[in-house]
């Protein structure tokens, strides 16, 4: 069983201006997120990258196709089942943060936890230790607005690992950082990644972050063709 699995998948949009038809952005895409490997996709803005994620974490529903998150077809669940669904097998880092503003860091990594039901006393530890791992032991009462770029970061990929993901999926997760924090995040995020034996599937333009991974996949002409495979 793959933690996520692209089965035929085809994504159209409609296309402006009367009588324009469809504009197709991916075609019959078949994928598999591998247990325990970083895989990356590059290709060029417009290409597909961010669609063909937000369809693989069930934020978005493919025209033709299946999507199956750890043995579950997103298209047998309703919105409620699919979010659950989400919630504890998927962590989602983003290249804005998206951190609550009025939450400390400690409280922000908790989040996805809480929804899920579990009790603040079962998680508050692991939350910490996260926190430690990513060496904001001393930031874990400040507000995202006493936090860097990169601490503010960190703080995401701690909020994607707090429910034991069977996969991380990451959307152009250094996109907004500089140089020295962009590179910082990466080697931070494949290690914890490797450390916690999950997947990783991110989408980026940054080849050197891409070739970091176990695997690479460029999507072009609406097909992803797979270009680096380290087994």
């Amino acid at each position: 069983m793959y933690p996520i699995e692209l089965k035929g998948v085809s994504k159209a949009f409609p296309s402006a201006g009367k009588g324009s038809g469809e504009l197709l952005i991916l075609d019959k895409i078949d994928f598999a997120a591998q247990e325990g490997v970083s895989t990356a996709i590059i290709g060029k803005s417009g290409s597909g990258k961010s669609t063909l994620l937000q369809i693989a974490g069930g934020l978005d529903s493919p025209t033709e196709g299946m999507v199956i998150c750890s043995g579950t077809d997103f298209a047998t669940l309703n919105d409620k089942q699919k979010s659950y669904h989400r919630n504890q097998h998927i962590g989602f880092i983003f290249q804005a943060n998206l951190l609550l503003e009025d939450f400390t860091a400690l409280e922000n990594v908790l989040v996805p936890a809480l929804i899920s039901g579990t009790k603040e006393k079962d998680c508050r530890q692991r939350a910490m230790d996260l926190l430690e791992m990513t060496g904001l032991t001393e930031r874990l009462n400040h507000y995202p607005s006493q936090l860097s770029g990169g601490e503010k970061q960190r703080v995401a990929i701690c909020r994607a690992l707090i429910n034991n993901p069977d996969v991380i999926l990451a959307d152009e997760p250094t996109g907004a950082l500089d140089e020295e924090n962009a590179s910082q995040i990466e080697n931070l995020l494949l290690s914890l990644a490797k450390a916690e034996k999950k997947s990783l599937l991110l989408v980026t333009h940054n080849n050197d972050f891409a070739q970091k991974c176990d695997r690479v996949y460029l999507l072009t002409n609406r097909k992803l063709t797979l270009i680096k495979d380290v087994k």
